[in-house]
């Protein structure tokens, strides 16, 4: 996480500013520490360059401890604190088709006969984006999922948080930010290949940063964000909800963008398409001018 992402955090519980006890750290960069909001008691996590943030630590430690035992902790007390809290009472695993889907238009040209291009969710929200003005400052991706779309968004702002509540994905839309390796991903079942390279350098990843939080209670300060992006799924993957359900999160959105900030909303007609000035559609996307 870097480091200018700090003084925007708040507690979801109390509203607070955090203060960082980091146990890992580089010039910029917060690989690993605690997060404590002192007068409310709250603590959350820097995990391996994620902020790892819902609103009740502890279920989630429960729920997804597969995926928290796989990942690198070096410090004694965030293993402690850590590991003495995971459970095994959910499944957080990502389907390769799911980032395939997502990344395929990477793999390089002549892999196959008719190579895939970019998911038409992500050509949808690219193609908004780039019919409007301006773009300058910080956007929020809200139930992100693996993470395209934060890497769509890098055309046109400087920095971009990408939000969901499932740990696999964030930890896979961490790894294609800062990999300087080959990356590979097993290849389709019909393509006689058993993996296929992609090539990350083709992607803007400069200023992009993931965290683990509940749509409904974003740990962001209120205006501190010039576009906000809100999925169909709405920071609760990989539970798809019914699109009437995702009013707490689309008030969420609204809180954390700026005064002059726009809202963009993915949806089909039965989306709850919200108050302002309407600025552009775009396939499953709605781009509106705060009101």
């Amino acid at each position: 996480m870097h480091e200018t992402w700090l003084p925007l955090l708040r507690c979801p519980v109390t509203g607070e500013r955090y203060d960082l006890d980091p146990t890992r750290a580089t010039p910029g960069e917060i690989t690993e520490g605690f997060l404590v909001a002192r007068e409310g008691h709250e603590v959350r996590l820097v995990l391996a360059g994620l902020a790892v943030l819902p609103r009740d630590l502890r279920a989630h430690l429960k729920t997804y401890g597969e995926v928290y035992e796989r990942m690198p902790l070096a410090d004694s007390r965030i293993v402690r604190y850590v590991l003495g809290g995971v459970g095994h009472a959910g499944y957080d695993r990502v389907p390769f088709d799911e980032v395939i889907a997502r990344y395929g238009d990477l793999v390089p040209l002549g892999t196959y006969d008719e190579p895939p291009g970019l998911a038409p969710e992500d050509a949808d929200l690219a193609g908004l984006i780039a019919s409007l003005d301006g773009g300058a400052g910080r956007a929020l991706d809200l139930g992100c999922g693996v993470g395209r779309g934060v890497f769509v968004l890098l055309d046109r702002f400087e920095r971009v948080l990408g939000v969901d509540r499932s740990l696999a994905r964030i930890r896979r839309a961490r790894n294609v930010a800062v990999t300087h390796a080959d990356f590979f991903l097993p290849a389709p079942p019909d393509s006689g290949l058993k993996q296929v390279p992609l090539e990350l350098t083709r992607l803007d990843r400069r200023g992009a940063d993931f965290a683990v939080a509940d749509g409904d209670a974003l740990p962001l300060a209120d205006g501190c964000m010039d576009l906000v992006v809100v999925r169909g799924e709405e920071g609760l993957r990989p539970h798809r909800v019914r699109a009437g359900a995702h009013a707490p999160a689309l008030r969420e959105a609204v809180r954390v963008l700026a005064a002059d900030g726009i809202l963009v909303l993915e949806g089909g007609d039965e989306a709850p398409w919200p108050d302002g000035e309407l600025l552009e559609r775009q396939g499953r996307f709605g781009a509106w001018r705060r009101a």
